[in-house]
């Protein structure tokens, strides 16, 4: 099957016709999500519900530092078990201050296909540390000041107020490598969620040169939500056989707020039933030993 639930690429990118020079995101002094803020997506290849994805950010003591913790899980449905079953986390650690990654793991279980690898950041001497677990494979690389991996990047993302006909060029670390990412921003478009209605939410057009969260290959469409909370509402991707739907479905956390006060609404009237998930890997499991 050549589809992953989890780890997602936008458009391949023809690296001679798209140049210039990344651009710098500058980090908000204060935090323009609310940790503890918990987004549920419905994954459809085709028509057909194959899956689910939970992203969750809360806070974590480590080494007497405080750190943001960004997971997405991801879990194949009883309907796709049987051919390709997935289990994915992916997670990064993040320093609130600067909104750098400390560190960056991967555990994907994938029909027979397992990985387990952790990236490090050592910003002081511009070096990252990767490593599989599994493979008992290591790796260095080269990083820029800010070099992110794409959660933490994605979630920066959701700092900048983006207006249509904006196009960007940035630079991001997916896999063991640093990778150019263009984005280009479209009119904002009606995105019908069976939660919450009709979301007027701008259109990204993401192009890269590397393979990347939701397929493997293929073009990737977005769109988030016109709102201060930025909330990617639904994403596409387009594969050979068929199209991966991806859409947002359930919001938690803190915030008491049109999409929290919905979803508790229409879980209350029945006219949904929240996604149940098992219980989170523990912090033990996912953290890298030396």
């Amino acid at each position: 099957m050549a589809i992953s639930l989890s780890v997602a690429a936008p458009a391949r990118a023809d690296e001679s016709s798209l140049t210039g020079t990344p651009e710098r995101i500058a980090v908000p002094t204060n935090l323009w999500f609310h940790v503890g803020e918990e987004l549920v997506y419905r994954i459809y290849w085709g028509n057909v519900p194959v899956g689910a994805t939970r992203i969750t950010t809360q806070w974590e003591l480590e080494d007497q530092r405080k750190l943001i913790v960004i997971r997405y899980r991801t879990l194949s449905n009883k309907i796709i078990d049987t051919l390709y079953p997935v289990d994915d986390t992916i997670e990064a650690y993040i320093d609130p201050v600067t909104f750098l990654p400390l560190r960056f793991v991967k555990q994907l279980k994938e029909g027979r296909h397992r990985y387990h690898e952790v990236t490090t950041f050592d910003y002081t001497n511009r070096v990252a540390h990767w490593e599989s677990l599994l493979k008992r494979q290591k790796k260095n690389f080269d990083i820029e000041f800010d070099t992110r991996d794409l959660i933490s990047f994605m979630y920066l993302l959701r700092s900048v107020p983006f207006k249509p006909g904006d196009a960007h060029q940035f630079r991001v670390m997916a896999d063991d490598k640093i990778y150019d990412l263009w984005v280009k921003i479209s009119e904002p478009e009606p995105v019908r969620l069976n939660t919450f209605g009709s979301v007027s939410s701008l259109r990204f057009d993401p192009e890269a040169a590397f393979e990347g969260i939701f397929v493997r290959k293929g073009k990737l469409t977005a769109w988030v939500s016109d709102d201060a909370r930025r909330i990617c509402t639904r994403m596409v991707g387009s594969v050979p056989v068929a199209s991966i739907n991806v859409l947002l479905t359930e919001v938690y956390g803190p915030n008491d707020d049109f999409w929290t006060q919905t979803t508790r609404a229409k879980i209350e009237s029945g006219d949904i039933k929240p996604l149940e998930f098992p219980v989170e890997r523990s912090k033990s499991e996912t953290r890298h030993r030396q």
